[in-house]
């Protein structure tokens, strides 16, 4: 009998060791499109209760894994435990999203730190947690925003499309506000070290919110050079640590990207055209970078024929290079469970 040729891991993608599968995982995969996600959800109260709830957060993050077969598990969280853990007052409002207390004047970023550590306990408590409960053959993936995009949630006080507020306030005081990244690369580096030392193999870095800056020509200055830094801190402890950096929007400056910071893969959003990408990246990269992403989340809430071509053409198009199937944002609360089981029949099949 034929020995069963061993399945590489999500990691070993990572590491460029194999291109013949693909492992996949979703962000927000773990959340409100799963009925026992609601259930858990309506008895803890509330979205931040769940988060700060070490095993609520755990049994959400594998809840996701229970159901599919999916190769990785990404704690469940927040990227805003930062600005929660310096005590601006996060509070989630129903269908309309994050509202904090908004940075205005400047003793406030002079005075930044975190005081609230009990925000943060409870992502590590939870990473130990799913970690004695994980597969070997899953990865544990532990993540935080990126600091720019966490400074435009603290100084806009919410989300926005453009966030005009910060904008506004990086014109006009440019010093101070490279000052808020300067402390937030450094409170998101002890965070992302702390996730590891919890169990994480692997992180991401969500710069959700690319697009602003690069409109304003503000990119390498403000989400480059930042993240640059809390990549290099993290190298010198853990060297071998899978690192996923996520320029969301970030256009053609995705190149700038992938040749500037030292990530084992980039994911991608579903704006952005493939082939374009994949051939420059091969042309102005001297190593072989992993790339994730880009189905649509709304391809995947509409299903069907359309989802499965769509998959195909994706699984064709990466065929040249490393990758992890994802999508090019979160999963929409009211996508089907049913479609994501087809998602993932879909993938295995294409597997050589």
């Amino acid at each position: 009998m034929d020995k069963v040729k061993k399945k590489p891991s999500l990691i070993e993608v990572l590491k460029n060791n194999n291109n013949n599968n693909i492992p996949v995982w979703l962000m927000r995969q773990a959340g409100r499109y799963l009925p026992e996600y609601r259930e858990l959800r309506k008895n803890a109260g509330s979205f931040l209760n769940l988060c700060m709830n070490a095993k609520l957060a755990a049994e959400v993050t594998m809840q996701p894994l229970r159901r599919f077969d999916l190769d990785a598990a990404i704690i469940f969280s927040d990227i805003l435990t930062i600005p929660m853990a310096c005590n601006r007052n996060l509070k989630f409002v129903e269908n309309e999203g994050p509202r904090l207390k908004p940075i205005e004047k400047e003793r406030e970023i002079l005075e930044l730190k975190i005081t609230n550590f009990e925000y943060l306990e409870p992502v590590y408590e939870s990473l130990g947690i799913v970690k004695k409960q994980l597969k070997a053959d899953k990865a544990l993936i532990g993540f935080a925003g990126a600091p720019f995009t966490i400074a435009a949630y603290m100084i806009e006080g919410k989300g926005s499309v453009n966030f005009s507020k910060c904008v506004s306030f990086f014109y006009a005081n440019e010093k101070l506000f490279l000052l808020l990244l300067d402390k937030l690369e450094n409170f998101i580096t002890n965070h992302l070290i702390k996730q590891i030392e919890a169990g994480a193999e692997v992180i991401q870095i969500f710069e959700s919110h690319a697009k602003v800056a690069l409109d304003e020509n503000k990119f390498k200055l403000f989400c480059i050079d930042p993240v640059n830094k809390i990549i290099n801190k993290i190298r010198k402890i853990y060297p071998d640590i899978s690192i996923i950096g996520f320029p969301r929007n970030a256009a053609k400056s995705y190149l700038e990207y992938g040749k500037s910071l030292n990530v084992d893969c980039i994911s991608i959003d579903q704006n952005i055209n493939i082939e374009w990408l994949i051939k420059n990246l091969k042309m102005t990269n001297n190593r072989n970078l992993c790339l994730q992403g880009n189905l649509a989340p709304e391809i995947l809430l509409e299903g069907g024929e359309k989802m499965i071509a769509s998959i195909n053409n994706i699984i064709d198009v990466f065929s040249s290079i490393n990758h992890i199937f994802n999508l090019g944002h979160g999963v929409i609360k009211e996508t089907p469970v049913e479609n994501i089981e087809l998602l993932i029949k879909t993938i295995r099949s294409r597997e050589k």
